[in-house]
């Protein structure tokens, strides 16, 4: 719902001289991409706060800028609230990340790990579909103040459930782990958990370590921060961040905050708003059926397909621009809208998959810090694509633009192919010993 909100913002205020304020261009470039700048501060400090206080505490902790955010954009009358309001968004959601990937990553048997991890994902599309709803039929203040119930519900719902049964096990709290294993798999008995607690107390004691030694490390950030070079961590690091690159460009997330003016150039003007819903609606078709498929197809076949068909549809995206502009077609309102439709509807299953990696590739001892650092840097990323688009845009014009990220996707499909492993159905140790 955060990530989503500035569009509505922009869409009402951009040049608005009937508004109580208005953005300029360059304000609207800030306000689309400082929600980005704090998420990494967000995430570094979620990273190495869950390793001490465990994943439970720190889904609980995420929610409360995202409160003060809510309530500050629904009072703005100002840039500088506005921007203020965004900034307690970013660190909301940056918090977020590492402790929830983490969480879904621990407490989900191989056999179910990708269907869960993108079922995350699926409530955050189900979150942007919300939006756009509330934005369809309220102005941008009254969805602000309707969105704070959200983060309020998700405290009581996350104080619910159980803490990481794999950070108690690391923690030494093998009791409380029996009973927080029993509750997650249907309030069982503790004997019919008691070998996949062994298992798991197996896995931490070998998580980390190298030809059977334990690697004895200090409790301080630089020696966490020393883990992310240790290659069992780096190369999944590595082949995550290109992931996430990969996933920005051929899902056009750098242009959403921008995505109204986009649709004025090919002649979408009108209905905006319901196009956007449809949009959503997609997005939310796209992650039910990825949630629905991954068990059968594989996270490696879903990635390859989404990133073939986005290539292409970028690729067709641009050269309808070049043939409008050059007077080769008219305006053919149906053909970008099938575009994006397909954009939207496809680009799930590699916008889901980083993150599905982020829950389950990194070692036991590492993933607070490594899926943070992921987190961190990923959004700072997603910060300096997001500012940079319109500079982009401007000097290459919306056509070269739509085919540099085709090209880019075409270079995203051979590495992908040759670089990813299929990690559905393998157990958290089976993933950890590919990357060693």
């Amino acid at each position: 719902m955060e990530l989503t909100m500035s569009t509505i913002v922009i869409q009402d205020l951009y040049n608005n001289p009937k508004s109580e304020f208005s953005l300029t261009t360059e304000e609207v470039s800030w306000y689309g991409s400082i929600l980005f700048v704090f998420h990494p501060t967000g995430s570094f400090l979620s990273g190495f706060l869950q390793e001490r206080f465990g994943r439970k505490r720190c889904m609980v902790l995420a929610n409360v800028p995202s409160i003060f955010g809510w309530i500050m954009l629904y009072y703005t009358h100002s840039v500088v609230s506005l921007y203020a309001s965004t900034v307690l968004m970013g660190l909301s959601i940056g918090f977020s990340e590492a402790p929830i990937l983490s969480y879904v990553g621990e407490i989900t048997e191989p056999r179910h790990r990708g269907t869960m991890a993108s079922l995350a994902t699926t409530a955050g599309m189900i979150g942007m579909l919300l939006i756009y709803i509330l934005g369809y039929f309220f102005e941008w203040r009254i969805v602000a103040l309707l969105s704070t119930l959200c983060p309020i519900t998700c405290i009581c719902l996350v104080m619910l459930i159980p803490e990481s049964p794999l950070w108690l096990i690391a923690n030494g709290k093998n009791e409380k782990a029996k009973k927080s294993l029993c509750w997650l798999r249907g309030w069982v008995k503790p004997e019919m958990v008691k070998a996949e607690l062994l298992e798991l107390i197996r896995y931490n004691e070998v998580s980390g370590t190298r030809n059977g030694k334990v690697k004895i490390e200090k409790n301080n950030i630089s020696s966490k921060l020393a883990q992310l070079l240790d290659p069992a961590v780096y190369r999944p690091f590595r082949l995550v961040m290109i992931v996430f690159f990969i996933s920005y460009i051929v899902c056009l997330l750098p242009s959403k905050p921008y995505f109204s003016q986009i649709m004025n150039e090919v002649g979408l003007s009108e209905d905006r708003s319901l196009l956007f819903v449809i949009f959503a609606v997609l997005q939310n078709i796209g992650c039910i059926i990825l949630v629905l498929s991954v068990k059968h197809l594989g996270k490696r076949f879903l990635a390859v397909m989404s990133v073939s068909i986005n290539t292409i549809l970028l690729i067709l995206f641009g050269l309808y621009i070049m043939a409008l502009k050059n007077g080769y077609t008219e305006s053919t309102p149906w053909i970008p809208t099938m575009i994006l439709s397909g954009i939207s509807l496809f680009g799930t299953s590699i916008s889901t998959l980083p993150w599905m990696l982020v829950s389950e590739i990194f070692p036991n001892k590492s993933r607070g810090v490594a899926a943070g650092s992921c987190a961190a840097l990923s959004y700072l990323l997603m910060f300096i694509l997001t500012k940079s688009y319109l500079i982009v845009e401007i000097n290459l014009t919306l056509e070269y633009t739509m085919l540099l990220f085709g090209g880019i996707g075409i270079f995203g499909l051979v590495y992908l192919y040759f670089y990813l492993p299929e990690t559905e159905k393998k157990t958290l140790l089976e993933i950890e010993e590919y990357f060693k």
